[in-house]
Protein backbone atom coordinates (compact mmCIF):
# COMPACT_ATOMS: atom_id res chain seq x y z
CA UNK A 1 0.00 0.00 0.00
CA UNK A 2 1.23 3.50 -0.80
CA UNK A 3 0.77 6.06 1.99
CA UNK A 4 1.05 9.84 1.93
CA UNK A 5 1.49 11.77 5.20
CA UNK A 6 1.97 15.37 6.22
CA UNK A 7 4.23 15.54 9.26
CA UNK A 8 4.98 18.51 11.51
CA UNK A 9 8.57 18.30 12.74
CA UNK A 10 10.33 20.35 15.39
CA UNK A 11 12.58 22.95 13.77
CA UNK A 12 15.82 21.49 15.12
CA UNK A 13 18.66 19.64 13.34
CA UNK A 14 18.20 15.90 12.79
CA UNK A 15 14.40 15.83 12.92
CA UNK A 16 13.93 14.82 9.28
CA UNK A 17 16.14 11.73 9.67
CA UNK A 18 14.47 11.05 13.05
CA UNK A 19 11.07 11.01 11.31
CA UNK A 20 12.08 8.98 8.24
CA UNK A 21 14.04 6.28 10.08
CA UNK A 22 10.95 4.35 11.36
CA UNK A 23 9.80 3.83 7.76
CA UNK A 24 12.96 2.02 6.68
CA UNK A 25 13.38 0.23 10.02
CA UNK A 26 9.94 -1.32 9.55
CA UNK A 27 10.56 -2.40 5.95
CA UNK A 28 8.89 0.55 4.26
CA UNK A 29 10.12 2.12 1.04
CA UNK A 30 10.27 5.91 0.81
CA UNK A 31 9.00 7.14 -2.57
CA UNK A 32 9.21 10.89 -2.04
CA UNK A 33 9.89 13.60 0.53
CA UNK A 34 8.99 17.27 0.26
CA UNK A 35 10.64 19.27 3.03
CA UNK A 36 9.08 22.71 3.44
CA UNK A 37 12.13 24.13 5.24
CA UNK A 38 11.20 27.74 4.57
CA UNK A 39 7.78 27.50 6.28
CA UNK A 40 8.04 27.43 10.08
CA UNK A 41 4.81 27.58 12.05
CA UNK A 42 4.85 27.37 15.83
CA UNK A 43 8.40 26.08 15.78
CA UNK A 44 7.46 23.22 13.43
CA UNK A 45 8.28 22.50 9.77
CA UNK A 46 5.91 20.74 7.36
CA UNK A 47 7.19 17.63 5.61
CA UNK A 48 5.21 15.56 3.12
CA UNK A 49 6.31 11.92 2.82
CA UNK A 50 5.08 9.26 0.42
CA UNK A 51 6.09 5.69 1.17
CA UNK A 52 5.08 2.09 0.56
CA UNK A 53 4.40 -0.56 3.20
CA UNK A 54 3.33 -4.19 2.85
CA UNK A 55 0.58 -4.25 5.47
CA UNK A 56 -1.60 -2.26 7.85
CA UNK A 57 0.37 -3.82 10.71
CA UNK A 58 3.62 -2.32 9.37
CA UNK A 59 1.95 1.07 8.98
CA UNK A 60 0.68 0.89 12.55
CA UNK A 61 4.22 0.21 13.85
CA UNK A 62 5.45 3.32 12.01
CA UNK A 63 2.60 5.41 13.42
CA UNK A 64 3.28 4.10 16.93
CA UNK A 65 6.96 5.01 16.63
CA UNK A 66 6.08 8.51 15.45
CA UNK A 67 3.75 8.92 18.42
CA UNK A 68 6.50 7.77 20.81
CA UNK A 69 8.87 10.28 19.19
CA UNK A 70 6.25 13.05 19.44
CA UNK A 71 6.14 13.50 15.66
CA UNK A 72 2.83 15.08 14.70
CA UNK A 73 0.94 13.39 11.85
CA UNK A 74 -1.20 16.24 10.51
CA UNK A 75 -2.77 14.28 7.65
CA UNK A 76 -2.56 10.76 6.29
CA UNK A 77 -4.10 9.09 3.27
CA UNK A 78 -3.67 6.06 1.06
CA UNK A 79 -2.65 6.43 -2.56
CA UNK A 80 -3.22 3.97 -5.34
CA UNK A 81 -2.68 3.85 -9.04
CA UNK A 82 -5.68 3.91 -11.36
CA UNK A 83 -6.05 2.61 -14.90
CA UNK A 84 -8.21 4.31 -17.53
CA UNK A 85 -11.16 2.86 -19.42
CA UNK A 86 -12.19 4.65 -22.61
CA UNK A 87 -14.75 3.03 -24.88
CA UNK A 88 -17.08 4.23 -27.61
CA UNK A 89 -20.39 2.46 -28.26
CA UNK A 90 -22.05 3.07 -31.63
CA UNK A 91 -25.41 1.79 -32.85
CA UNK A 92 -28.94 1.31 -31.59
CA UNK A 93 -28.32 2.09 -27.95
CA UNK A 94 -31.44 3.06 -26.08
CA UNK A 95 -31.22 5.15 -22.92
CA UNK A 96 -32.54 2.13 -21.00
CA UNK A 97 -29.79 -0.10 -22.45
CA UNK A 98 -27.15 2.48 -21.57
CA UNK A 99 -28.54 2.81 -18.05
CA UNK A 100 -28.37 -0.96 -17.63
CA UNK A 101 -24.76 -1.00 -18.86
CA UNK A 102 -23.76 1.78 -16.49
CA UNK A 103 -25.41 0.12 -13.49
CA UNK A 104 -23.48 -3.08 -14.21
CA UNK A 105 -20.16 -1.25 -14.62
CA UNK A 106 -20.71 0.81 -11.46
CA UNK A 107 -21.30 -2.39 -9.47
CA UNK A 108 -18.04 -4.01 -10.60
CA UNK A 109 -15.25 -4.48 -8.10
CA UNK A 110 -12.33 -2.01 -8.19
CA UNK A 111 -14.23 0.77 -10.00
CA UNK A 112 -12.97 4.20 -9.01
CA UNK A 113 -15.14 6.36 -11.26
CA UNK A 114 -17.21 6.16 -14.42
CA UNK A 115 -18.67 8.83 -16.70
CA UNK A 116 -20.83 8.44 -19.79
CA UNK A 117 -21.77 10.85 -22.56
CA UNK A 118 -24.66 9.96 -24.82
CA UNK A 119 -25.32 11.44 -28.25
CA UNK A 120 -28.15 10.96 -30.70
CA UNK A 121 -29.25 12.66 -33.88
CA UNK A 122 -32.84 13.48 -34.79
CA UNK A 123 -31.80 13.66 -38.47
CA UNK A 124 -30.52 10.07 -38.51
CA UNK A 125 -30.65 6.89 -36.49
CA UNK A 126 -27.11 7.52 -35.23
CA UNK A 127 -26.57 7.00 -31.53
CA UNK A 128 -23.32 6.82 -29.63
CA UNK A 129 -22.10 6.72 -26.07
CA UNK A 130 -18.61 7.28 -24.82
CA UNK A 131 -17.62 5.76 -21.50
CA UNK A 132 -14.69 7.08 -19.46
CA UNK A 133 -13.72 5.37 -16.26
CA UNK A 134 -10.94 4.62 -13.82
CA UNK A 135 -10.30 1.34 -12.07
CA UNK A 136 -7.87 0.41 -9.30
CA UNK A 137 -6.48 -2.77 -10.90
CA UNK A 138 -5.37 -3.60 -14.44
CA UNK A 139 -7.46 -6.78 -14.56
CA UNK A 140 -10.56 -4.66 -13.86
CA UNK A 141 -9.99 -2.91 -17.23
CA UNK A 142 -10.14 -6.32 -18.89
CA UNK A 143 -13.33 -7.27 -16.98
CA UNK A 144 -15.11 -4.07 -18.02
CA UNK A 145 -14.01 -4.45 -21.66
CA UNK A 146 -15.04 -8.12 -21.73
CA UNK A 147 -18.47 -7.17 -20.34
CA UNK A 148 -18.87 -4.45 -22.98
CA UNK A 149 -17.80 -6.85 -25.77
CA UNK A 150 -20.45 -9.36 -24.68
CA UNK A 151 -23.11 -6.66 -24.39
CA UNK A 152 -22.20 -5.25 -27.82
CA UNK A 153 -22.45 -8.70 -29.41
CA UNK A 154 -25.84 -9.32 -27.78
CA UNK A 155 -27.32 -5.89 -28.59
CA UNK A 156 -25.74 -5.44 -32.02
CA UNK A 157 -23.79 -2.24 -31.47
CA UNK A 158 -20.12 -1.53 -32.20
CA UNK A 159 -17.54 -1.26 -29.44
CA UNK A 160 -14.35 0.76 -29.97
CA UNK A 161 -11.83 0.48 -27.11
CA UNK A 162 -8.78 2.40 -25.98
CA UNK A 163 -9.54 5.85 -27.32
CA UNK A 164 -6.71 7.44 -25.35
CA UNK A 165 -3.90 5.16 -26.55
Amino acid sequence: MKVNVDLRLKDIPGQLVFALEPISTNGGNIVGVVHHRDVVIGGHIAVNVTFEVRSDKTLQRILDTWKEREIDVARMGSLYETFPIECLLVGEISPQELNSIMERIESMEDMESVDVRYSMSAASDGKAAIIFGKVRKQDAVERVERFLEERAAEAGFILIRGLGD
